[in-house]
């Protein structure tokens, strides 16, 4: 009578610690694998579907603002260019628009607006024309403004209702000349 015995060492499939990886025995014969190429590239790509889906969505942080920011605009001809505004009480409902530069003050210098412009009425928004020099503002009533000017060029009201929000129409080229007719 013949008795064959399996003899394994302990070493090769016993974990040292509860930490370590478990060893799996793989067979690397491409003839017993032949879908492995295609297999290995669908799961990279659904790796990277997933790493994107899971991504931390935090660009950048705001500094400057002491409130929350209360509204945020970008720059329709500048991809990296971003404004943003809080309810902070810097700029607060003083009846005033201020133009100030795009690039940060140097170290040391003291950040002052390029123009500042009172206005009749508490503002509720602001849009800049995409191609012109010359911007609007809504409230109590719509102003347009040129940038060079203290006063309004036009002034329109609706009654007594109050606007919201203002934008010019990046599609229509003379919108402000029929606008004003």
């Amino acid at each position: 009578m013949k008795v064959k015995m399996l003899s394994r060492n302990p070493d090769n499939y016993v974990r040292e610690t509860k930490l370590d990886l478990q060893r799996v025995p793989r067979n690397y014969d491409p003839a017993l694998h032949p879908f492995e190429v295609p297999r290995e590239y669908t799961r990279a790509l659904n790796a990277v579907k997933l790493e994107r889906v899971f991504a931390k969505p935090f660009l950048a942080s705001l500094d400057g603002h002491r409130d929350g920011v209360n509204c945020m605009a970008k720059h329709p001809k500048s991809l990296s260019t971003v404004l943003s505004g809080a309810c902070d009480g810097e700029i607060g409902d003083d009846k005033t628009v201020k133009q100030w530069k795009m690039d940060g003050p140097e170290y040391g210098e003291e950040e002052e607006p390029l123009h500042t412009i009172l206005g009749k009425t508490v503002y509720t928004g602001i849009d800049h024309h995409w191609n012109k020099d010359i911007f609007a503002t809504c409230g109590q009533q719509v102003d347009i403004w040129d940038e060079q000017r203290t006063s309004p060029i036009c002034s329109m009201t609706w009654g007594l209702d109050s606007i919201s929000s203002v934008k010019f129409n990046p599609i229509e080229v003379m919108f402000f000349l029929i606008f004003l007719l």
